[in-house]
């Protein structure tokens, strides 16, 4: 199971789930961006999305934009069973406390979307697993304010490849 998930990533979701890992970043004098990657439990690459804000900079805050854009990213491909990574414990914990500080809106509106899917949790996994939409979120610089998705093939094959040689 979950094969082609290169070392450095933490392990495949479960036959059935999509593994969506999400990041976001800030960007200097402009505001923030958030990422999202999925791929299926074999490891291949369903689609991407990143969303640049003007003027939000709070890391925090564009953490937890960046789980909601994960939710997006799920609705966007249609899937229903997912699994979505954050290198943020603190955000993954409020949205499991349903709480949040100063970007509890944001948690409360991640989990209104509870009913949309048939299955979706958030977990935390450490920096070293959240490769592909770290790159994602640092190259949104280049990109205009507003949402942008990629369905299919990625925007960039040296920022996200779309399928990961095994080592087998």
């Amino acid at each position: 199971m979950g094969n082609n998930f290169p070392s450095w990533r933490h392990k495949a979701p479960p036959r059935g789930f999509m593994k969506i890992h999400v990041d976001a970043g800030v960007i200097q004098g402009r505001g923030g961006s958030a990422a999202a990657v999925c791929r299926d439990s074999d490891g291949f690459f369903l689609g991407s999305s990143a969303l640049i804000i003007e003027g939000v900079d709070d890391p925090a805050i564009l953490e937890a934009i960046a789980c909601r854009e994960g939710l997006s990213l799920a609705e966007d491909l249609g899937l229903q069973n997912m699994v979505i990574a954050s290198d943020c414990q603190e955000v993954v914990k409020h949205i499991e406390e349903k709480s949040g500080g100063n970007y509890g809106g944001v948690v409360k509106e991640i989990n209104s979307w509870q009913t949309s899917f048939s299955s979706r949790c958030f977990k935390f996994e450490s920096r070293v697993s959240n490769f592909e939409p770290h790159k994602l979120a640092r190259h949104a610089v280049k990109l205009v304010h507003g949402r942008h998705i990629w369905l299919g093939l990625p925007h960039d094959t040296s920022v996200i490849p779309v399928a990961i040689p095994t080592n087998e």
